[in-house]
């Protein structure tokens, strides 16, 4: 019997970062695969993101290439392409691509709000590695439904790069304890509470200190790739507990929230 007999996922990452691609291999449910492809992005400057034919072309042919590898459904992570032209962008290329594609498609920002509204946030404090543009657009994305945003300072590790607060390679030496630090401060010393925490980026190693993050802090929290995993197996119907990496996996009855649905009807 095959390795996919429950599901085929094509993974369309940014970056060549080998911990963001391990994420979903580690906690994949038995009969599910994941073929992995690259876009190969190596800066945070913004010319690497707002070229709509080198960017979005590019992610298209990669993803026909994965759905001609027998891919049940397309996950193309990272937000910043999609956070530099706003919702109704992502949506109508989503739309677009799953049309020609005929398999849906889980794009890189739209998932995150939609995690949020699952867990019933309404105020959320947001904690990236990127400067005020990305920040912005971050905030247009959730406050367009109801979500009111709190940014932590935007993590400054190994000096500034174009749009980036942390350079894109210098996140390769950014720890999990560090993440721990910076999230958890920055919550405590936000004037008034959230109900939940918000890491966007797969850049940095998000996954060891999620669970720790939510038992401290007491909120839930959302993290981009987790956000693109749980809307994943929720389209595939599966509903297997993932624990370790938070609420939003663990709990399987968040697979059939009324968002999902919202999402399978756009199909």
């Amino acid at each position: 019997m095959s390795a996919n007999w429950r599901g085929h996922i094509g993974l369309i990452k940014p970056t060549y970062r080998g911990k963001s691609f391990a994420f979903w291999y580690r906690n994949l449910p038995p009969g599910v695969e994941c073929a992995p492809a690259s876009l190969g992005f190596f800066s945070g400057e913004k010319g690497s993101f707002s070229d709509e034919t080198s960017t979005f072309q590019l992610a298209e042919a990669v993803a026909a290439d994965l759905r001609r590898w027998g891919c049940d459904i397309i996950v193309i992570s990272g937000s910043p392409p999609f956070i530099l032209r706003g919702p109704e962008h992502e949506k109508r290329w989503r739309q677009n691509l799953e049309e020609a594609l005929g398999v849906p498609v889980v794009t890189g920002m739209a998932p995150h709000v939609s995690a949020a509204k699952a867990l019933g946030i309404g105020r959320i404090a947001v904690a990236t590695y990127f400067r005020e543009e990305l920040n912005k657009g971050i905030a247009n994305y959730f406050e367009a439904q109801g979500i009111e945003t709190e940014f932590l300072p935007g993590l400054a590790a190994t000096g500034d790069e174009g749009l980036y607060s942390t350079s894109m390679l210098g996140l390769h030496n950014v720890s999990h304890e560090e993440v721990y630090r910076h999230c958890k401060t920055g919550v405590t010393a936000l004037d008034g509470p959230v109900d939940g925490l918000y890491i966007n980026g797969g850049g940095w190693d998000v996954a060891p200190v999620i669970s720790l993050l939510e038992q401290d802090l007491g909120i839930p929290v959302i993290w981009a790739l987790a956000t693109e995993m749980w809307l994943a197996f929720s389209l595939m119907g599966i509903r297997d507990a993932v624990s370790g990496v938070g609420r939003l996996l663990a709990e399987s009855e968040l697979r059939s929230h009324a968002e999902v649905a919202s999402w399978r009807s756009r199909q």
